[in-house]
């Protein structure tokens, strides 16, 4: 009988006490390529046998904004949050992490753990992400390779350079599909930094233009 009072009022807490269950703690989406925002929806229910109020929700990034559909919920009362992801200049795989902060009066705060992935297709890519010369290299040719995975073909309008002294080319190695650019600069004498600017015919706004960086850097030396 002693054993049984004492089970009785271990899990006690657990009746009284309110407690947020989630339907499901990890949610994966994928993207359409002209989407600027993504929304996850986390449903739950408070299974306990009291109110719980949400005290807030932390996010890890500035790309998240989070929110209850409301403040408090009664026992058996259902709820969900709701996060939107602002894709930007993301691309592929997002692994983003928020904790939603409940309590129940007179509690201890309780932290549930939620995790939104993101995958973001590909429109356009530029290998390698960053040409780069050593200062007093040979000023020798260089290039980026641009392909187009999106479903429709996307061609280059134009390239220009934001820096004087180098010289550039591109060409269409597949009509739509696969090119490259070359860069070249006239002297590798001083460091430097810059970008060539690609402007294409994509019909998805924030991918009309593409950036591809390069630099001219000074050799790390060794201790």
């Amino acid at each position: 009988m002693k054993l049984l009072l004492l089970w009785f009022l271990t899990i006690l807490p657990s009746f009284a006490f309110g407690k947020i269950i989630f339907e499901n703690k990890e949610i994966e989406i994928t993207a359409a390529a002209d989407q600027e925002k993504v929304t996850f929806i986390f449903p739950f229910k408070n299974e306990g046998s009291t109110a719980v109020k949400i005290i807030d929700v932390d996010l890890t990034c500035s790309c998240l904004s989070a929110k209850t559909d409301k403040e408090i919920y009664s026992s058996g009362e259902q709820g969900q949050l709701k996060a939107i992801f602002s894709i930007g200049s993301f691309t592929g795989i997002q692994r983003k992490s928020m904790t939603m902060i409940s309590q129940q009066e007179g509690n201890e705060e309780i932290r549930d753990a939620l995790l939104a992935i993101l995958t973001i297709p590909d429109v356009i890519t530029i290998e390698p992400e960053l040409i780069k010369w050593k200062v007093n290299e040979d000023p020798s040719e260089k290039v980026f390779y641009m392909k187009v995975p999106h479903a429709d073909p996307i061609k280059i309008q134009n390239v220009t350079c934001s820096r004087d002294g180098f010289k550039f080319s591109w060409k269409e190695l597949k009509v739509g599909r696969e090119y490259e650019i070359r860069v070249k600069p006239l002297s590798t004498a001083s460091p430097m930094l810059g970008m060539i600017k690609i402007d294409t015919d994509c019909k998805i706004k924030k991918h009309q233009r593409k950036l591809a960086f390069f630099s001219i850097a000074r050799s790390r030396s060794r201790r």
